[in-house]
């Protein structure tokens, strides 16, 4: 006879069997070391964010844009007044436009296109000999004592999206092993904690590798998340072997903190932490504690902003362990389909069978924003 219960259902008097065991922070505990990047957005609550649709969609912009360059092989003598430029949606009539290589300044009196019609040396600068692939910029613009409103024009939002994933990691023992004698834990308990971490590291893969891809072959549908590597386009460095202090900070600090919040996380593989360390030791700090969400940080003081390294183990290999990442905690976030985060489901074993089987189960993707404000750096040997 099946035991009575009393009154209203609640999670306590009901059969603990059948309930699912939210892991999500708990999972993040077992070995932070092993996933350090999605131990850090699990456990930093702002790092989190429910998606409502398996795929999840959000918005970016960017300020107009400023800096384009002359295209034209045979580039253009000082006395020339139609110059062709790679982005002539850039440019409005009065615009001003500087030539930094050789400080002329050119007043934009008409736009056909990709072809601007300029007056040269609109300065004190004298018209100079322009190259192909010289850069310009849109220093400004200047207008008639009275005259009217410029041309309007704004940039529109891009919608970036990616899918959640469905992670399974099962495991089970019969009901034999579970209930012989073993040295150390019961094998169930070993196997909960084993493969709670495997399954940490699995999700921990696809949010740094993963593709996003909807695959519809099947009679249900099934979706992959894009990973780090498949959004950070924007700033990638390979330092092609040796790394110096000097190419670091030029190459990747001075160029990921241009946007963006001035402290960051930064992943790294062993290898490029021991480099840091060979040229950096008065500038590293250690720091661990709750704060760093049990993770060893060292923080890296640059010229231009503050990097938080962790290594990530899971960068290794001959290709992926001279690798490194830059994040901008403000632009990326963890986000499981609601209420489909990290559950263990327990007793799924079929009714007739004679054994425990458990799995953990996920549903999650990864959303990363802005890409300009973090950055990749790859092939450090030395």
């Amino acid at each position: 006879m099946p035991p009575q219960v009393k009154g209203i259902r609640d999670t306590l008097n009901v059969q603990q069997a059948k309930m699912k065991i939210d892991m999500s922070e708990k999972i993040a505990l077992l070995q932070p070391e092993a996933t350090p990047f999605i131990t850090f957005m699990k456990r930093a609550k702002n790092k989190t964010e429910a998606a409502n649709n398996p795929k999840f969609s959000w918005l970016e912009d960017d300020l107009g844009a400023r800096w384009d360059a002359i295209n034209n092989a045979a580039g253009y003598a000082a006395g020339v007044t139609d110059i062709i430029v790679d982005n002539g949606d850039y440019f409005s009539v009065g615009d001003l436009v500087k030539v930094p290589r050789t400080g002329e300044v050119l007043a934009v009196t008409a736009v056909n296109v990709n072809t601007l019609t300029v007056v040269r040396g609109y300065g004190v600068t004298a018209a100079a000999a322009i190259v192909d692939n010289d850069p310009i910029v849109i220093i400004g613009n200047a207008n008639q004592e009275g005259s009217g409103t410029r041309e309007i024009k704004t940039t529109n939002e891009i919608e970036v999206f990616n899918y959640t994933q469905i992670f399974k990691t099962p495991f089970g023992v019969t009901n034999t092993q579970n209930a012989s004698a073993n040295y150390g834990m019961k094998d169930l308990a070993y196997q909960q904690k084993k493969k709670g971490t495997e399954h940490m590291m699995d999700m921990s893969r696809s949010f740094l590798f993963g593709e996003k891809k909807l695959d519809t072959s099947g009679n249900k549908p099934k979706r992959t998340t894009g990973g780090l590597l498949s959004f950070l386009t924007a700033n990638r460095y390979d330092a092609g072997g040796a790394l110096t202090q000097s190419e670091f900070d030029q190459n990747i600090a001075e160029v990921v903190f241009k946007y963006g919040s001035s402290e960051k996380l930064m992943l790294a593989s062993a290898r490029l932490l021991s480099v840091i360390n060979g040229w950096a030791m008065g500038k590293l700090q250690i720091e661990q504690g709750e704060k760093t969400f049990g993770l060893s940080v060292v923080k890296y003081v640059t010229p231009f902003g503050t990097l938080n390294l962790v290594h990530e183990p899971l960068f290794e290999g001959a290709v992926y362990g001279s690798y490194g990442m830059v994040l901008d905690p403000e632009n990326f976030k963890y986000r499981p389909l609601k209420g489909r985060d990290t559950k263990l489901e327990t007793n799924i074993q079929a009714n007739d069978e004679d054994l425990r089987e458990d799995q953990y189960i996920t549903e999650a993707g990864l959303e990363v924003r802005l890409p300009k404000t973090h950055a990749v750096i790859t092939g450090v040997t030395s």
